[in-house]
């Protein structure tokens, strides 16, 4: 098959005057000028979601607390109310969704046993992390951990890529499981720095994390920020994720770069929960490999990339430090993958990547392709990778 769009993304920029030559498997043979009249629509490789919750979807537009902290307490509560059939066909709808916006592989986190079904089902690829929450539960930590390893069976029974056991977060789960975890050695991603409340408790043991881990009796080594207590605990590593990154300094942006962290950007959840403005630009310029986490539904809205990268670009714009439309479209492909340890997600001769063709007229920039299109705009030349 040949295919004339009216420009080809590489490296997140438009390239015109090129068609791409792909075998039915999806394979590019060949990248080459153009010699026919060109059809209107951009060819792109597939989205990377860099940091998914496909169980909140049913959640979405249903909790109306602002801020971090209260709005984890009023999704913990919601969580308690459903039913094991509504997680899964949350599961499903989201994964849907995300394929329908262009979504060929997601890093997913899951605390529950049905993303790996769902993600299969839609012919999703990606990787599963399951989330160990003990916060709470330290009294009987066996139990706890015992109902993980169980979900995450049942997550891989269904599912073909990757399925790991992993931290929810640092406060949220005990010393000891998250050395455990790290010295482990697998590929992690773990949600830090999200509020200024978690560096408040690692550091000052104040604010209401801080309350919240007295009143359950949780204890801990305190005195540090959190990327240097993680450090402490070897999360500084080649194959970990850090998840949000909002209240970072710039030497722990240094930290993280130095060490081959990969980060994910999740900025239409982090401006709903009031969270700080992630220093994406500086992250850049430290060589941190940043992806675009569409997170959960609950938080962020209906799943769209399209309005994630707008985000980015608005959120960069707001703190003064500008990234440009190029950079937010490698996180949301070629970077998001190489950040999750996939390399060659890019449209050239010789690779498999899963294509999308983007119906938007008269895009002349990357940056127009992102104020204008929509999940409506896509359409799948190669088939999602399980497919």
């Amino acid at each position: 098959m040949t295919l004339r769009p009216h420009a080809v993304l590489i490296d997140g920029r438009l390239e015109s005057g090129l068609e791409v030559e792909i075998d039915a498997a999806g394979e590019v043979h060949e990248v080459r000028a153009l010699e026919g009249d060109p059809e209107e629509y951009v060819l792109s490789p597939a989205f990377v979601n860099a940091h998914s919750h496909l169980e909140y979807r049913g959640l979405q537009g249903q909790l109306t607390a602002r801020g971090y902290y209260d709005w984890i307490q009023a999704i913990t509560s919601a969580k308690l109310a459903q039913t094991p059939a509504q997680v899964r066909e949350d599961c499903l709808v989201a994964a849907y969704e995300n394929q329908l916006s262009g979504v060929a592989y997601i890093a997913e986190h899951s605390d529950r046993p049905y993303s790996g079904e769902a993600m299969s089902h839609h012919g999703l690829d990606g990787i599963i992390f399951q989330e160990v929450i003990t916060f709470g539960k330290e009294s009987v930590l066996g139990d706890r951990l015992g109902e993980v390893a169980e979900n995450m069976r049942q997550n891989a029974r269904h599912f073909d890529g990757d399925v790991h056991i992993n931290p929810h977060a640092p406060w949220t789960v005990d010393e000891a499981t998250l050395r455990s975890i790290a010295e482990a050695g697998g590929r992690i991603s773990i949600h830090v720095a999200e509020s200024v409340h978690e560096n408040d408790y690692f550091e000052k043991d104040k604010g209401p994390i801080a309350q919240a881990c007295r009143k359950a009796g949780v204890t801990r080594t305190l005195g540090l920020r959190v990327v240097p207590y993680l450090a402490g605990l070897g999360y500084l590593r080649q194959g970990v994720q850090f998840v949000h990154c909002c209240d970072v300094e710039d030497g722990e942006i240094d930290q993280i770069a130095t060490a081959g962290v990969a980060v994910a950007h999740c900025p239409r959840s982090n401006e709903a929960l009031d969270c700080p403005r992630m220093p994406l630009r500086e992250m850049l310029d430290a060589g941190v490999l940043v992806g675009l986490g569409l997170d959960s539904a609950a938080s962020s809205g209906p799943i769209d990339m399209f309005a994630e990268m707008r985000m980015a670009l608005e959120v960069a714009q707001k703190r003064g430090a500008e990234v440009t439309p190029e950079e937010v479209w490698r996180m949301a492909t070629t970077m998001g993958a190489e950040s999750l340890g996939l390399h060659g997600w890019e449209i050239g001769e010789g690779r498999f990547v899963p294509m999308l063709k983007i119906h938007v007229s008269d895009a002349q920039s990357t940056g127009d392709l992102i104020a204008t299109a929509s999940p409506r705009s896509v359409e799948w030349v190669t088939p999602t990778v399980h497919n």
